[in-house]
C-alpha cells in the first residue's frame, strides 16, 4: 500500500515537494470528513508507512495543518483535528532562509492580469527601475487553497529584458523569482522585503473583501541580479487576520 501511494506522489505531483503533496491530501480528508473534528490522526509511524515517505516529511506536512489552525499537536496525547478549514487569521512563519517565500508553494496563486506598462513615477523607485521604462506587470490574489479565502493581493514587476518569459508566467508552480532566475541565468545576489501598513484602496479592499481604507499590510520584497532588479512585488495582506512570524538565531561566531 506504502509504495503504491508512493508512486502515486511522484507521479500526480512531482512538481511540488512530497510534504506538500502529503499536507494538501491530509488536509482535503479533513475537509472532507475523513478524519472528524475531535478525532486523532493516524501515527506519523502509519503515515511513514501509507506514503512511503521518512518521519521528517510527514512532520513538515503535518506543521503546516498546524500552521493554519487544522491540528493541534499535543505531546503524548498525539495530533487532534481541532478545525475542519483553514483558519482565516494566516500565519506566514518564518524559521529560516528557505522558510521566509515558502508559502509561496504551500498556497494556491489566481493570475488575474498580466500586461506591458510604463512603469509610473511612484512605483519606480520602490521596484529599482526608471520611470516610465517599460515592465512587466501581474496583478494577483493568493489564496489558502483553490478557490479559498484570499489571503493576499500582489503585483509584481518584471524589467522588460525579462518580459519574454511572459507565456511562461501562468504555468509557473511556486515563487515567480525562482522562475526568472532559473530561465534568465541571472544569479539572485540581493533579496530585500520592506513591512509597513496603509489603507486599503477600494480594488485591494474588492479582491480581499474588506471595506475600503480598512488596514493591511503590505510587504514590499525585491530580488536581484547584478543586471538589476529580477522582480520586485507588492503584496497587501488584510491587516485583521494576518500575522508575519519571524524566527531568527544569532551566529555563534558573534
Amino acid at each position: 500500500m506504502g509504495q503504491l501511494l508512493a508512486t502515486q506522489l511522484e507521479t500526480g505531483g512531482a512538481e511540488r515537494p512530497r510534504y506538500q503533496q502529503i499536507y494538501a491530501m491530509l488536509r482535503d480528508r479533513i475537509r472532507n470528513g475523513q478524519y472528524p473534528i475531535g478525532s486523532n490522526l493516524p501515527t506519523e509511524a502509519e503515515f511513514c508507512d501509507e506514503f512511503g515517505v521518512s518521519r521528517y516529511t510527514v512532520r513538515e506536512a503535518l506543521r503546516r495543518l498546524v500552521d493554519q489552525g487544522m491540528l493541534a499537536r499535543r505531546q503524548g496525547s498525539g495530533s487532534e483535528i481541532i478545525a475542519a478549514e483553514p483558519h482565516r487569521n494566516f500565519v506566514h512563519q518564518v524559521r529560516s532562509l528557505a522558510d521566509l517565500f515558502q508559502y509561496a508553494l504551500d498556497t494556491h496563486l489566481d493570475i488575474r492580469s498580466i500586461r506591458k506598462i510604463s512603469l509610473p513615477a511612484k512605483i519606480a523607485v520602490a521596484v529599482g527601475g526608471e520611470a516610465e521604462s517599460p515592465w512587466l506587470e501581474i496583478k494577483s490574489v493568493r489564496r489558502i487553497y483553490e478557490n479559498g479565502e484570499p489571503i493576499c493581493v500582489t503585483h509584481s514587476y518584471i524589467p522588460d529584458r525579462l518580459a519574454w518569459l511572459e507565456p511562461e508566467i501562468p504555468g509557473c508552480v511556486g515563487p515567480f523569482y525562482a522562475l526568472l532566475e532559473e530561465r534568465s541565468g541571472e544569479t539572485i545576489i540581493n533579496a530585500s522585503q520592506e513591512i509597513g501598513a496603509e489603507p486599503m484602496s477600494k480594488a485591494i479592499a474588492s479582491s480581499l473583501r474588506r471595506e475600503v481604507n480598512a488596514v493591511s499590510l503590505r510587504l514590499l520584497r525585491r530580488y536581484s541580479s547584478r543586471h538589476g532588479t529580477l522582480i520586485a512585488s507588492f503584496n497587501w495582506h488584510p491587516g485583521d487576520c494576518f500575522t508575519y512570524s519571524m524566527e531568527l538565531q544569532r551566529n555563534p561566531s558573534h
